[in-house]
């Protein structure tokens, strides 16, 4: 696009709604319609175009349009910031352009306009001066330092007004862009403290310079230290300024930052945590800076104690005089904690109604405004209303929401914060409001009162966390039992809102109550949570509580994380060896992933858990617990079969055994059908019984699953026979209009057929989904995929993203989710499976037929540079792309040909992308597949046997290492770097070959023969550089060694869309602060973090980076783990792969 097209587009896509050529024929401007939204995006690229214009006619017409857009825009203050070049390009006054910035609006504005965090817009302005007009800019910038240097200054500056502190930001703009700039420009910002007439203005604007200049940074410390008032306000700004460099781990940002330039401990405190004075992080950091840092403590608390103009800083004396409470220090200030007591007040109004949120309105729960009578029954007529409000689960988020909200102004929990810091200060001010605190703990202790009590108490003074437990316990007139401590910790265990409409996503509230910052018996800080201090403290008294079958029932079974977190703690932390919670819990919960855990764990232990299993499977009542439980039992005496029967008396006496003459009632049917005669693999009649036990297995299962038992049973039937007979069965459940009641007879027929029985089948789905029985359509899909061959999953892959419904849409993405577990296999293994081959055969090749009279055929193939090629076979050539059908062709069949090569086109290209994605993730994470596997993934697939042709593998034993590496050849056998051929064994494990693992002599060989055969790599394999993590590169379990470093943001892009990385969670303006790669096969999550970025962000902005995570990943909840603990290979590899982008 030249300059001319571009100034077309910048006029259409400005608040100009006139065309260009009435417009550029236009004087009179008022006679150009604009619209009301007046912002114009393209200032930065319309600014870099009209500089480079060496037209003087081009230019009039650019500035003919920057007129235009001016006009009646004769803004001031914040709003104009974006006018002032433009005024300047074409007006040529510099003071005068800066009309856009001056105070000229509502004066309730003026307090705010110039804080460090307003005033990021005005040092735009004036680096784009500098950048384009360099000469007036300097110009400017002597003349006020002129007038700072002036004996007159003040009498100058003051007569400025406010607006005195524009100057002064363009001189800090030099020093904030270049630290070894003139002195005068020093110089000038250290003067300023002295004669600009706002002293608060100045403090905001020297603040961007405190990392730039020492002397600078120590004059405003020493102006801060000479005017307490602004002390507060302004590190307050400084925290919200700070906060811009990491969204993500903001207090990390700001702590980084300060303690780099040495600022004062005191305002540290004030910048990390004045802001989010609300946050867990502020109690936990007054009681650290308390112990680590006295005096400084003692000035903050002073200080606030000065300034207790506001309820925020009334809350935080609280807090601060709480850290003294709860410490013994007598330099508790108690008048000023009278003054500031009665913020309480307001907790009255969490309980009256609001609607300020029209999406989540909370009824009004009192009738009395006095805080005392809250929970009193008599004098609040609305009390069953406030009970039945927060004790239903269901509104855990309003209590324990992470968002704004959590302001106490709107939050209740939050509130509970102050309340309970000085919970143990007696004074007739707090006597109606220690009533109210204590009616929590009658009331609502599990939902409320006991969490905030023990997070605030256990991270406020010198108290253990068993100390705190034990001052719950051994209060009389609490009466709080460990029951009710064990329940609030998992009242809002990971949400779980599993159980209930509202579910959010899926998603789990955040909570600080399973990581609290307590003090140890030496006073050293430590984590911990109650969960762990109760069952290291108190082990006997909580097995005891999780004996009592009621208090499971009624509690624990029935919510899923609470309960796999309780189990996974005791049984595999704990080595506990009782199993009668397992069985408790089994019995009594509806939910599928306990039930089954609890099945994997009994199933297990066979030791223990036989006796039960075997009483339990006659004794229990529910039919789907029963057959689960006759199912462990089945398979504990199939081992001693081996995985198949050896003989057919061996499967006879399995028959005898387990074959109830009670079932056949569920399997009567079978003598309406007109079944062929089922024979063994010798040609001999089988037992009628085989057969039956079969169908009966099936037809008794509510849900579709495959069953060992069975498919033992099927490999000793001749297929042919066998197959017959489910087509008989098949075909009478066709007759009778696909009975609902017996759809399980699909199961067996799905799962023991070839794919024409399939093709037979999957149309069903659209049919039942038109026929409004969706229900049995997506039955039918969960078959299938049972069936576990490429093309059923393939065929069920294809309904994830277009099905005939919503509904079958839905259970088709559910079945794939649960495929791998249904197919006892993993995830890749999975992905492995329903790799298409798209009709190739294995010389990798595919006709396509025009037919009609000419017969014309095409032959498609993938060449050396995996991309799609069609060669003429009449012309014996290739050509880019297939001809139009001629008179001599079927046009129909000329047709088909052409629309699906344009489909594999697309479709190849998708595939091939996705598979280089899969091998690089292999090439990190080193997954291995048998020697049976490799053959039918990356020899039997002729897309994938291209891949394999290009990258050295390697052989592993069972304890990972390397026994050799090779190459697969064209023509099917395995040569090694010597090309020598190589003979894999059976029970092999493959997997790429990493270089880490091979020397340069044998990685220069490998280079070589591929070079000789002339094939290039699809990914970086020989070639990937790589390095080890060392110690010095990890800091607090993270690598730490790219912290800060500069990188392009399009640079970063592209390495997270190479290595298919996610984006993390988007905040504000769609800005985003990580990039997230799982990987599924060692459970291992990585979080690649920077300050921010997003979307639409140009490629080339600079961006600074942060740290390198891993995280283990146990069922959905991500534990930070040293890169050190992990896979070598990965962890050093995505190292390596960072690292490398910096061109370090």
């Amino acid at each position: 696009m030249n300059l001319e097209e571009k100034l077309e587009m910048y006029y259409k896509n400005s608040p100009i709604e006139d065309d260009i050529k009435k417009c550029e024929s236009a004087n009179d401007f008022s006679k150009i319609r604009k619209n009301s939204y007046d912002y114009f995006y393209y200032r930065d690229e319309f600014l870099k175009d009209y500089f480079t214009i060496e037209d003087e006619a081009l230019k009039k017409r650019y500035e003919h349009f920057v007129k235009i857009l001016l006009y009646g825009n004769d803004k001031e203050g914040e709003g104009g910031t974006r006018y002032v070049i433009l005024d300047y390009i074409v007006n040529k006054d510099f003071e005068k352009s800066l009309r856009y910035m001056a105070y000229g609006y509502e004066k309730r504005h003026k307090e705010n306009v110039r804080t460090l965090n307003g005033e990021e817009l005005i040092y735009t302005v004036f680096e784009d001066f500098n950048k384009y007009f360099s000469k007036e800019f300097e110009e400017y910038t002597d003349k006020y330092i002129d007038i700072i240097n002036n004996n007159d200054n003040k009498k100058i500056l003051h007569k400025m007004g406010r607006d005195a502190v524009i100057p002064l930001i363009a001189i800090c703009s030099v020093i904030k862009n270049n630290k070894e700039c003139d002195e005068k420009y020093i110089n000038a910002a250290i003067k300023s403290f002295d004669i600009f007439p706002n002293l608060y203005d100045t403090l905001n604007v020297i603040a961007a310079l405190l990392d730039k200049n020492e002397a600078i940074k120590n004059k405003f410390i020493e102006v801060l230290n000479n005017n307490e008032e602004y002390i507060i306000d302004i590190n307050i700004e400084i925290g919200q300024y700070l906060r811009l460099l990491d969204y993500s781990n903001p207090y990390k940002a700001k702590d980084k930052f300060l303690k780099a330039i040495n600022y004062p401990n005191s305002f540290i405190f004030i910048a990390k945590h004045f802001e989010d004075y609300f946050r867990y992080e502020f109690i936990y950091g007054a009681r650290d800076l308390y112990l680590n840092y006295r005096e400084d403590f003692y000035k903050v608390y002073n200080l606030v104690g000065n300034d207790l103009k506001n309820d925020r800083n009334k809350r935080i004396f609280i807090v601060l005089s709480g850290v003294l409470l709860e410490n013994n220090d007598n330099k508790i200030d108690t008048n000023n904690l009278k003054k500031s007591i009665p913020v309480f007040q307001t907790i009255v109004n969490k309980f009256t109604e609001d609607n300020s949120d029209r999406y989540n309105k909370r009824p009004a729960f009192t009738t009395t405004e006095k805080i005392e009578e809250i929970f009193d029954k008599d004098k609040n007529k609305l009390f069953d209303t406030l009970i039945e409000y927060y004790t239903d689960k269901k509104n855990t988020y309003n209590l324990y929401s992470n968002r704004w909200d959590s302001l106490p102004e709107y939050s209740i929990e939050t509130e509970l914060y102050y309340l309970y810091s000085l919970f143990n200060y007696d004074s007739a001010e707090m006597k109606n409001y220690k009533k109210f605190a204590i009616d929590i703990f009658k009331y609502l202790p599990i939902q409320l009162a006991v969490r905030k009590y023990i997070e605030v108490q256990a991270s406020i003074g010198k108290k253990t966390l068993k100390e705190v437990i034990d001052s719950l316990l051994n209060n009389k007139e609490l009466n709080i039992t460990l029951k009710e401590i064990l329940l609030s910790y998992y009242f809002d265990y990971a949400g779980d809102f599993s159980n209930y409409y509202y579910d959010y996503g899926g998603k789990c509230l955040p909570t600080l109550y399973k990581e609290l910052r307590c003090v140890d018996e030496n006073n050293n800080v430590i984590i911990n949570s109650v969960k762990d201090e109760l069952f290291k403290s108190y082990f006997d008294e909580v097995v005891n509580i999780l004996n009592d079958d009621k208090f499971i029932k009624d509690n624990i079974a029935s919510n899923k994380n609470t309960a796999l977190d309780i189990l996974k703690t005791l049984y595999n932390k704990y080595n506990y060896e009782n199993y009668h919670l397992i069985y408790t819990v089994l019995e009594n919960t509806k939910r599928a992933e306990v039930k089954r855990h609890c099945i994997k764990v009994i199933s297990d232990n066979e030791a223990i858990t036989r006796e039960y299993v075997e009483k339990m499977s006659e004794k229990v009542r529910s039919s789907e617990l029963k057959g689960a439980l006759k199912n462990i039992i089945k398979n504990w005496n199939l081992k001693k079969y081996g995985n198949n029967f050896k003989s057919i008396d061996e499967v006879l006496e399995f028959i005898d055994t387990y074959y109830n003459t009670n079932y056949e009632k569920n399997i009567k049917f079978l003598d309406d059908v007109h079944l062929t005669k089922v024979l063994y693999n010798n040609g001999k009649l089988a037992d009628e019984r085989i057969f039956k036990y079969i169908i009966m297995e099936y037809m008794n299962l509510i849900e579709p699953a495959r069953l060992k038992d069975c498919d033992m049973l099927t490999e000793i039937l001749d297929t042919s026979s066998f197959t017959n007979a489910l087509e008989m069965l098949y075909i009478y459940w066709k007759d009778s209009n696909y009975e609902a009641n017996k759809k399980n007879i699909l199961i067996p027929y799905l799962l023991y057929s070839d794919n024409s029985k399939i093709d037979k089948v999957y149309p069903l789905i659209k049919e039942f989904a038109k026929g409004s029985r969706t229900v049995m359509g997506a039955f039918i899909v969960k078959c299938i995929a049972l069936n576990g061959k490429s093309y059923a999953l393939i065929l069920v892959d294809s309904l994830t993203r277009k099905a005939p419904t919503a509904k079958i849409k839905e259970v088709a993405i559910e079945t794939m989710e649960n495929a791998a577990y249904l197919l006892d296999m993993t995830a890749d293994e999975l992905s492995d499976r329903i790799i298409p081959n798209f009709g190739f055969d294995r010389k990798g090749e595919k006709v396509l037929s025009y037919g009609g009279e000419a017969k014309r055929t095409f032959t498609l193939s993938i060449n050396n540079d995996l991309e799609l090629t069609i060669t003429d076979n009449d012309k014996q050539k290739i050509i880019k792309s297939l001809p139009a059908p001629n008179s001599k062709d079927d046009k129909t069949e000329a047709d088909n040909a052409k629309k699906e090569c344009s489909a594999l086109k697309k479709e190849i290209k998708t595939l091939i992308q996705s598979q280089k994605i899969r091998l690089q993730k292999v090439l990190l994470n080193g997954r291995k597949w048998t020697y049976d596997n490799f053959k039918t993934v990356f020899v039997e697939n002729p897309i994938m046997n291209l891949f394999a042709l290009k990258l050295i593998w390697g052989v592993y034993d069972e304890n990972n290492n390397l026994i050799e590496s090779f190459r697969y050849m064209e023509d099917g056998t395995f040569n090694t770097v010597d090309e020598e051929e190589y003979t894999i064994k059976e029970n092999a494990l493959i997997t790429l070959v990493h270089p880490s693992e091979l020397s340069s002599d044998t990685i220069a060989k490998w280079k070589n023969q591929l070079s000789d055969y002339e094939i290039s790599q699809p990914i970086e394999q020989l070639d990937f550089k790589y390095s080890d993590i060392k110690e010095k590169d990890i800091s607090e379990d993270k690598i730490t060694s790219l912290n800060s470093k500069k990188i392009k943001a399009g640079v970063l892009m592209s390495l997270a869309n190479k290595y298919d990385m996610t984006r993390g969670e988007t905040m504000d303006g769609g800005s985003f602060c990580e990039y997230i790669l799982k990987d599924t096969y060692l459970n291992i999550a990585v979080h690649i973090s920077f300050d921010y970025m997003y979307f639409g962000m140009d490629a080339n902005e600079d961006i600074e980076f942060g740290d390198i995570e891993f995280c283990e990943i146990n069922d959905g909840i991500e534990t930070l783990i040293n890169p050190l603990k992990v896979e070598k290979r990965f962890a050093s590899s995505i190292y390596s792969i960072v690292k490398s982008v910096f061109g370090d």
